[in-house]
């Protein structure tokens, strides 16, 4: 690859140096930079696609198995305002599914994957459930 010379044709040479012009420096096609100047020319179109809405919890408890919903019970009878995230629908837990013992992705078999994790019937990924 060193020994490799760079042939144009002259024909395609005019619409050869524009698509690949190496004399020129780089340009950077996005926003990079965080100043005032280039912040108010960022293109704002569709950020108001969806509302967002904020919420403001004194504890987050992720997982609503059964230690996860028994701290959320705790923290709710101390007077915290408490939110269970889970990927799961409460019912349907780890704790709950688990027949016959403790089930555990050890990872001495085979390697472990992410993808042994994800089941097609886990419907319910990521619901928030408030507890009040």
């Amino acid at each position: 690859m060193i020994g490799l010379i760079k042939i144009v044709n002259p024909i395609t040479r005019s619409t050869y140096s524009k698509i690949n012009n190496w004399s020129r420096p780089l340009n950077c096609t996005r926003n990079l930079h965080q100043s005032q100047y280039y912040s108010s020319k960022q293109n704002t179109a569709g950020t108001n696609a969806y509302s967002v809405i904020d919420h403001e919890y004194d504890a987050v408890v992720v997982g609503a198995g059964g230690a996860g919903l028994r701290a959320a019970f705790g923290l709710v009878q101390e007077g915290f305002k408490t939110a269970v995230i889970t990927k799961l629908f409460p019912t349907r837990s780890h704790t709950v599914a688990a027949q016959g013992g403790i089930n555990a992705a050890l990872g001495n078999m085979e390697e472990d994957d992410w993808r042994w994790h994800m089941y097609v019937y886990h419907i319910f990924l990521y619901k928030i459930f408030e507890v009040m």
